[in-house]
């Protein structure tokens, strides 16, 4: 089961993973700073994924393998960066809203595709899904700006440079030397922790008590699923499929994480998030037609 149907099976699961994962991080935040959230979350990730290596009786390349260096600039601009935006943004907003940020991901990703990934370009109807996806995030953030430069608007702000973010590493893990997918995930985790521990004490401080269970539950979380298995997905993806195919999920996981943050967290999102949620489902309906039909 190693063709198409497998590639679609491994994307609903980012989707269930990484749609999930916005509330665990909004319980995370309420208790441990961003930076420091991130160090926890990456660590974890990382030790899970030695594991998997282990099982799978796999080894990691040389360190003189060129893939070290690309997923050095993968492990900051995909994990370590990113995860700090994003977990401040978890701190002002909602996790619905959040998550819809994120959807932005694939349009700056279908972008650099077209620029830098052969097979990967914008016909007219991947841009016109494009085009409807990013109608959605301005429905959402055009309210929270209206007001200026608030708490909130710079939280829509830092969890769309996330998303831009997001997208830069989908191109470079594309571009880069081929290694398995768990050696992957885990190069770009040590990348990302070394980044994290070494920014966590400049940029919050260190903690001096233990947080609550269901915050240390939810990191714990991110770290194995989110972080860490669903990373080897996310590899494996980009190297079978290209980086348009599998941000993909990150267009539909905004409906699970409004849907979750309502029901096990009480948001209530307004009504542009409602708007941006249809006007996203349309664009990833344009898209997912033409990336079934084009050849990969």
């Amino acid at each position: 089961m190693r063709g198409s149907a497998f590639d679609w099976l491994v994307l609903a699961a980012l989707v269930v993973i990484w749609g999930s994962g916005f509330a665990a991080l909004k319980v995370a935040t309420a208790h441990i700073d961003p930076a420091w959230n991130t160090v926890g979350r990456i660590a974890i990730a990382s030790a899970t994924l030695a594991v998997v290596l282990v099982l799978q009786r796999q080894s990691l390349p040389s360190l003189r393998h060129p893939a070290w260096r690309a997923y050095a600039l993968i492990g900051f601009f995909g994990m370590a960066f990113p995860f700090v935006l994003f977990a401040y943004a978890s701190q002002q907003l909602p996790s619905a809203v959040v998550a819809i940020c994120n959807g932005a991901s694939p349009i700056f990703t279908a972008l650099l595709a077209h620029l830098f990934v052969a097979g990967d370009r914008l016909s007219w109807r991947k841009a016109f899904g494009v085009g409807l996806g990013f109608a959605g995030l301005v429905t959402l953030v055009a309210p929270r700006l209206v007001g200026g430069v608030t708490v909130e608007a710079a939280a829509v702000v830092a969890a769309l440079s996330g998303a831009a973010l997001y997208a830069v590493a989908n191109i470079a893990t594309r571009r880069a030397p081929e290694v398995s997918s768990t050696a992957g995930a885990l190069m770009m985790c040590l990348w990302a922790l070394v980044f994290a521990l070494t920014a966590a004490p400049l940029l919050d401080p260190i903690p001096d008590t233990w947080p609550p269970w269901p915050a240390v539950l939810a990191v714990a979380a991110l770290g194995v699923f989110s972080t860490g298995l669903a990373t080897v997905g996310y590899v494996f993806l980009i190297q079978r499929r290209g980086p348009l195919f599998m941000s993909m999920s990150i267009y539909l996981a905004p409906c699970l994480a409004t849907a979750l943050g309502m029901a096990a967290l009480g948001e209530r999102p307004g009504w542009p998030a409602f708007a941006a949620l249809a006007l996203i489902l349309a664009g990833v309906g344009v898209v997912t037609w033409t990336t079934r039909s084009a050849p990969s």
